[in-house]
């Protein structure tokens, strides 16, 4: 875990088990936050182009998808729509690249952090690729990755999850562990 935060320049890596479940304890600990946590009926912004377990995640926590549209020449989501769908009910986007091709990571960070929105970068499939000199993967409040087998970069299994925040690295380890919060030092989820 260390060595992967380290390779792609982030504070935490956690791993998991799959991908898809990268993407469950990242909503979760999303949703478990002291400020602001997503509750349910909060509007995420996604692409209209993913994995199945890019939305199943969000529902199971209850919040309401958004779909947008995606650029026919990247398959990623359209930056141009989903500027124009942000309203002040949205309270996460998701980004996901599609195979290792990098969405408008920064330009959906930066409209992020204009807006006080969370960025969620689903990049399971996109170990590896850079914008910028940038890893994707790393722009994003949270981000995730997918070892899975049929992924460039496998393992046969496995997921991994990356953060700067400390709140949302514990969240993620004590979800990883199905709520055991054995290993937080003093008060860091209180």
């Amino acid at each position: 875990e260390k060595a992967f935060a380290e390779k792609f320049g982030a504070r935490h890596a956690i791993f998991v088990n799959s991908g898809s479940s990268a993407n469950l304890v990242a909503v979760a600990a999303l949703c478990y936050k002291n400020n602001s946590p997503l509750k349910p009926g909060d509007e995420v912004i996604v692409p209209a182009i993913s994995w199945a377990t890019t939305y199943y995640p969000l529902q199971q926590y209850g919040l309401k998808l958004k779909f947008i549209d995606v650029d026919l020449q990247t398959l990623n989501i359209d930056f141009e729509q989903l500027k124009n769908a942000v309203t002040p009910k949205t309270k996460m986007i998701v980004a996901v690249s599609i195979l290792g091709n990098p969405a408008r990571l920064q330009e959906i960070r930066t409209l992020c952090d204009q807006k006080g929105i969370l960025f969620f970068e689903d990049n399971c499939e996109s170990m590896g690729a850079k914008l910028g000199g940038k890893y994707a993967g790393t722009f994003g409040h949270i981000n995730t990755f997918s070892t899975f087998y049929s992924h460039h970069i496998s393992t046969i299994e496995g997921g991994v999850v990356l953060t700067d925040d400390e709140e949302l690295y514990h969240l993620t380890v004590a979800m990883r562990a199905h709520g055991w919060t054995r290993n937080i030092q003093g008060s860091d989820l209180y």
